[in-house]
């Protein structure tokens, strides 16, 4: 177990390697790195009987790198700033709207498929960025992890549907893509976005941060009469 915890860092480094390589001949999200590296790093852990907080101790410089690269999203967006704060109101709104659907879908779904009270409320922050979600689960009385998986599963998902409901929507307009994508899919739709462009990637950047903030307002407005109605 040893020789596997000091492993943790060259494998995750290793299978995010190979999955690129999949990835390139096989594209989509399926043979993605999002996904593959993720189920590689789950097979190891199952198969070495490694305890997750071994591997994230002996991995965590990959965590720590996550905020320098959150940072660096910065700078598109504010390359293009002018062109978002001209619309500010419309993305304002578009956010709010989207974020209490988000909530009300989520708490609903989960209690229709009687996931528990438990589940209920853990799921309510899964629209916002991950960091943001396992502190404001763990805050209004959730369970951090399962609050993870659920944000996981919502960015597979946008990422997912996201060029469908372009389509179907005839969306064209870049600051639209990427508030889709930064508020449906989070970070890993930021990277989808900005495949499509600067503009497009820095509004989901803008998507991303705002959205969090937006969503933190409606929890605890609306955590109260969450918690009524499950109990």
């Amino acid at each position: 177990m040893i020789a596997w915890s000091v492993c943790s860092l060259p494998l995750t480094v290793l299978f995010y390697w190979l999955s690129k390589r999949i990835n390139r001949r096989r594209p989509g999200l399926l043979f993605s790195p999002a996904v593959l590296t993720p189920a590689a790093v789950i097979g190891v852990l199952a198969v070495s009987g490694l305890p997750y907080e071994v591997y994230i101790e002996n991995a965590s410089i990959l965590h720590e790198m996550l905020g320098v690269v959150t940072v660096a999203f910065a700078v598109p967006l504010y390359r293009n700033w002018p062109i978002l704060a001209a619309n500010w109101q419309i993305i304002i709104l578009s956010l709010a709207a989207g974020s209490l659907v988000s909530i009300i879908a989520g708490v609903s779904t989960t209690m229709l498929v009687g996931l528990g009270e438990t589940a209920a409320i853990s799921v309510i922050p899964r629209s916002v960025t991950m960091p943001i979600a396992v502190s404001l689960s763990q805050a209004i009385g959730g369970v951090p992890s399962l609050t993870a998986v659920f944000c996981m599963l919502t960015s597979y998902a946008g990422v997912f549907m996201a060029p469908m409901i372009i389509k179907r929507c005839a969306l064209n307009r870049p600051e639209s893509i990427g508030l889709m994508y930064g508020m449906g899919a989070h970070v890993l739709g930021m990277v989808k976005a900005f495949e499509r462009g600067d503009l497009a990637g820095s509004s989901s950047t803008l998507a991303v941060i705002a959205g969090a903030l937006i969503s933190v307002v409606w929890v605890f407005l609306l955590l109260p009469a969450i918690q009524m109605w499950l109990a």
